[in-house]
């Protein structure tokens, strides 16, 4: 076995690592992520601004058969990096995981990092157990904190949506605007969506791991929207302006890929801690889960993911009627 350095040039190294990452999902995920091999190849060749990557791949008889991606922000949170790792589950078990981590905890020393996280994706039940949890903490790795994937099986009744909606203009009155935006909000917005966007780090419990805001500009956000588009996805933003003062109190992200026709993935939500307490969560919410309804009636479910230890956020995804099917474990490791 050889560990490589990740060309993301090369279109043949890719294509390999496709089918590795297909195969990887496809017994780690409850719901595996379905995408295009083009798909992948532009998510691999994007980077995002203010962040580097580093990547290698394990080749075994001069094919692929596992990989490690490592992120490090560049603006914000200098102190941590963020790691992916897949193995193909046909050489699982002969040492192909342990060196891609190795490789990894390498380049973590070298940046001077202090603290490494990633996921491990488990089932419902299987927390205490799971053979990727055990994998992570015989290197030296613990539980930071646990999300639980839920799923929401669309289209969500008339009536549901109705009744949010209902009670949500209730609490908001009228000192808040809903508006709901496909690709990108206007450029008004946008400054006050990548204000909320940063601090959601802060606001959504993470264990015992401690953020900084994160530092994405209105330049980076229509770089990420054009990388959405270019990847063939529909974004849908719901956003509250509190009229007061033109403040985006809350806003909310879907998303719909290519490669998978039935899914969404619900990406973040937020609501401003001084404007809390008018149901704007759940108002956000419903506002995109009517649009999305309305653009996409094909789509199928959406897909989400919060810590445990968020009672708000978790019961506005009950009472909409989210359901639990697997279990995300944050992994970290200090150096």
């Amino acid at each position: 076995m050889d560990i490589i350095p990740l060309d993301r040039d090369d279109d043949v190294m890719l294509k390999g690592l496709f089918g590795v990452a297909i195969r990887s999902e496809a017994v780690s995920r409850v719901q595996p992520v379905r995408r295009t091999e083009d798909e992948f190849r532009k998510m691999v060749r994007f980077t995002f601004p203010g962040e580097r990557e580093e990547g290698a791949v394990a080749i075994v008889d001069g094919s692929p058969v596992g990989w490690s991606r490592v992120f490090f922000p560049e603006r914000d949170n200098l102190d941590k990096c963020w790691t992916e790792l897949e193995v193909d589950p046909a050489h699982r078990g002969r040492g192909v995981g342990s060196a891609l981590l190795e490789w990894t905890e390498d380049r973590v020393r070298a940046a001077g990092r202090d603290l490494l996280l990633s996921e491990v994706f488990v089932p419902v039940g299987d927390r205490e157990l799971h053979a990727d949890r055990e994998f992570a903490l015989k290197r030296g790795y613990a539980v930071a904190s646990v999300e639980i994937v839920r799923s929401l099986p669309l289209p969500v009744p008339t009536s549901v949506l109705h009744e949010h909606r209902r009670r949500s203009a209730e609490a908001m009155g009228d000192d808040f605007e809903l508006s709901v935006h496909v690709d990108g909000v206007p450029e008004h917005l946008r400054r006050g969506v990548c204000d909320a966007s940063n601090r959601l780090i802060l606001d959504a419990p993470t264990g015992d791991v401690e953020f900084e805001p994160e530092s994405m500009t209105v330049e980076d956000y229509q770089t990420m929207v054009e990388h959405q588009r270019d990847l063939g996805r529909v974004m849908v933003t719901a956003v509250a302006v509190h009229r007061a003062t033109g403040t985006v109190a809350a806003y909310t992200d879907l998303v719909l890929p290519s490669g998978d026709p039935h899914v969404v993935f619900q990406w973040g939500t937020l609501v401003l801690p001084e404007f809390r307490g008018h149901r704007l969560g759940m108002a956000v919410k419903a506002a995109n889960l009517d649009e999305l309804a309305r653009i996409a009636p094909e789509r199928r479910s959406v897909q989400t993911m919060n810590d445990e230890q968020n009672p708000w956020m978790v019961q506005i995804n009950k009472d909409l009627g989210f359901e639990i099917i697997e279990e995300a474990l944050s992994m970290k490791k200090a150096f």
